[in-house]
């Protein structure tokens, strides 16, 4: 018997027994539906973080800040606050300088440093009379997710700005889309004679809702330099150049315990250094660890399944011993016996996990949908669950390696049958 005509009468054979072949099934498709499930909500959840470390920065790159800054509270959380003379916390207290950025740069394994200007003007304007609360960032050479436009520019001339989420409504545009083209009035007070400027700049985009942004407008960096230098206007040179945070690359290849010896020196020399991963670090263990409970659910589910495997295929086994006997009478050797049991535990665990896949691909692309609507809305670029052909094939690979492990038990019972005392069964 040729290996095709095995493969065709163990499928043939499978469905003797529809209703126990089925329900075997249905038993293997709840573990490959959940397995496959929390997979894609694991592979969603750790896509979006690795898309807000983009935007951040790479795994090397080193935020700097000064230790007494260092739990500050941002100053916008889901909306903007309304603009008021009296409204401007003064946190220009306690800043980087230039000297810093150069300290910084002779550190071990550094490989440069540079200001991250975190410019604060007093207040955004936009169609409306109403001004607003901003933060701003000029940091352009990182990956920024946009629901609208483009990125802001390198340029030394450009005024523009990519406007944080939250801002869109308050400013009086209808849509991310609408603000795009707009033009904005930054205000800016001089530190050293009290008295505030405007600039004017363009909205070149609209930045996605993200866990790194925080409400910070991402700036041109001829903005960045035109609002620091309206804001230490008519100040001493000394008290020039001050900066929030100073973005610092390590040297590439570095091992953890040299990353952890140059954050160490960086402590000691009175900074606050993490990286982005650093931030992220606890959301990922929670994922994973709800991810990895709901797997090893899924995992207890299959090795139910096993059993039913087990069960479906020994009493296959005892339905058929006469045939099994008169094909070993015939000639048929005890391994093509066994390969025939065994392809059928195959069938029925590729069945199952490719039905349970299915399964959970349509699901996750309602709940997709349904989470955008609701717990996720305003959370634009968010895929809650993402399914990887890769991951499929895997799973599909793995159920059918334990459908045949617990098939090698009635497959090998089946291939040291008598034949003699087969064909005598009643």
């Amino acid at each position: 018997m040729k290996f095709i005509d095995i493969i065709q009468s163990a499928s043939s054979n499978l469905w003797r027994n529809k209703g126990r072949t089925i329900l075997t099934i249905i038993a293997i498709f709840i573990g490959a539906f959940t397995i496959s499930l929390t997979s894609g909500v694991n592979s969603g959840i750790n896509s979006y973080l690795d898309q807000q470390l983009r935007e951040a920065g790479s795994k090397d790159t080193l935020m700097i800040t000064p230790e007494s800054l260092s739990n500050g509270k941002a100053l916008l959380q889901s909306k903007p606050k309304e603009y008021s003379p009296d409204s401007v916390t003064d946190i220009r207290e306690s800043y980087l300088t230039d000297q810093d950025v150069s300290d910084i740069k002779n550190m071990d394994n550094i490989e440069k440093a540079e200001p991250f200007y975190r410019s604060s003007p007093d207040y955004i304007q936009g169609d409306t009379n109403k001004k607003y609360l901003v933060t701003t960032a000029s940091k352009t050479d990182v990956e920024i997710s946009l629901e609208a436009g483009r990125a802001v520019t390198g340029n030394t001339t450009d005024y523009e700005v990519a406007l944080a989420p939250e801002y869109v409504e308050s400013l009086g545009y209808s849509s991310a889309e609408d603000a795009v083209g707009k033009t904005v009035k930054l205000g800016v007070t001089s530190q050293a004679s009290g008295e505030q400027e405007t600039v004017e700049a363009k909205i070149v985009g609209v930045r996605n809702v993200s866990l790194t942004q925080q409400g910070r407008s991402i700036i041109s960096k001829g903005l960045a330099s035109k609002i620091v230098e309206m804001s230490e206007s008519g100040m001493p040179e000394s008290m020039k150049h001050h900066h929030a945070t100073i973005f610092a690359e390590m040297k590439k290849g570095l091992s953890a315990e040299q990353m952890t010896a140059v954050k160490k020196q960086l402590e000691d020399a009175g900074y606050a250094a993490q990286t982005v991963e650093d931030e992220m670090v606890m959301i990922r263990q929670l994922v994973n660890a709800v991810t990895g409970v709901l797997t090893l659910f899924a995992a207890i589910a299959l090795l139910a399944a096993s059993f039913g495997i087990i069960n479906t295929l020994y009493m296959s086994v005892q339905d058929r011993t006469r045939e099994i006997g008169l094909m070993k009478a015939m000639g048929m050797s005890g391994g093509k016996v066994f390969l025939t049991f065994s392809i059928e535990a195959l069938l029925i665990g590729f069945w199952g996990g490719l039905l349970g896949i299915g399964g959970a691909v349509a699901v996750g692309h309602f709940l997709n949908d349904l989470a955008v609507s609701t717990f996720l809305d305003g959370l634009t670029g968010f895929t809650l669950i993402q399914f990887s052909f890769f991951n499929m094939i895997v799973i599909i690979l793995i159920i059918m390696l334990i459908a045949f492990l617990a098939g090698t038990l009635p497959a090998n019972r089946a291939a040291r049958l008598d034949p003699i005392n087969a064909l005598r069964y009643e």
